[in-house]
């Protein structure tokens, strides 16, 4: 367990070498699971972050996990932005998949199931991946279950004989109602007893296959940005607007819109965010 600050986005680092990934990850992909690479690992993105990398644009960026419920989400036109200058932003597992199944078709590269289910529209609400974790200094561990991952373990043990399809339909419909904030397996299980659609024991098992699915696709993203070859799409950058200026002024380094060099800020009028508790 680290208690070091983490790095944040438009902070110490001036320059991006070709092979340095930047990736917005917590409890996704917790400090323990994290590989070995090219990596420079950022805490979860919040909206202003990806737009403080505008002026020393890096090569390929991972957007993993950001927050949205304590502090403004990451915007869809910073990362349109980013991407006009020549950056491949990659996403998965959390609010990188949602963001990438908005922006794929202006060249951000999505990866993984939950990525694809919320392309094929499978999938709608944000909740699904939503979830509270721990700060920083406990290594974002993931406090409650998100529904995705309910999900891929209900298809698990029904393809395990654990379960039976018409009861891991009624599991699921039930664990739907339980708010984000609430659902871990201590709640699922007693709403399900409560409900006799399972024994204690059956749950335990059930709990035991806990499918990480947010982990998985966002491992699958590493490899992918690590092994990625081709060539950055550059789409137009989106329309100049007061609320994206504006978020630019916020920022201890007011990145130019325009290609310009960064206007520095003799201190931060930038508010202190409170420290995360919920994420996508």
């Amino acid at each position: 367990m680290s208690f070091e600050a983490p790095l944040r986005a438009g902070s110490r680092r001036q320059t991006w070498d070709e092979q340095t990934i930047p990736v917005f990850a917590g409890p996704s992909l917790t400090p323990a699971n994290r590989p070995e690479g090219p990596f420079e690992w950022l805490p979860p993105a919040a909206a202003g972050d990806v737009l403080a990398l505008l002026d020393r644009s890096p090569a390929r960026l991972c957007l993993i996990d950001g927050l949205f419920d304590s502090c403004p989400a990451p915007w869809h036109k910073e990362l349109l932005l980013l991407m006009s200058r020549g950056t491949v932003i990659f996403g998965a597992s959390s609010m990188g998949a949602l963001r990438a199944a908005e922006l794929y078709p202006f060249g951000m590269v999505g990866i993984g199931a939950i990525f694809r289910a919320y392309r094929a529209q499978r999938l709608h609400g944000d909740d699904e991946v939503a979830l509270i974790h721990a700060t920083g200094a406990l290594d974002w561990a993931p406090l409650t279950v998100p529904m995705i991952e309910v999900r891929a373990t209900l298809v698990a043990a029904c393809r395990a004989g654990l379960l039976s399809t018409p009861v891991a339909r009624h599991i699921r419909a039930l664990v739907r109602e339980i708010h984000y904030e609430r659902r871990d397996w201590p709640m699922m299980a007693a709403a399900c007893l409560a409900e006799g659609l399972n024994d204690a024991e059956t749950f335990r098992r059930l709990e035991a296959m806990h499918v990480p699915l947010k982990r998985q696709d966002a491992l699958e993203c590493l490899a992918a940005a690590q092994s990625w070859k081709g060539a950055p799409a550059r789409p137009p950058p989106p329309p100049d607007t007061c609320f994206i200026r504006k978020l630019a002024a916020e920022l201890p380094a007011m990145p130019r819109l325009d290609g310009g060099p960064p206007r520095h800020r003799r201190r931060s009028a930038r508010p202190l965010r409170p420290a995360a508790d919920d994420g996508a």
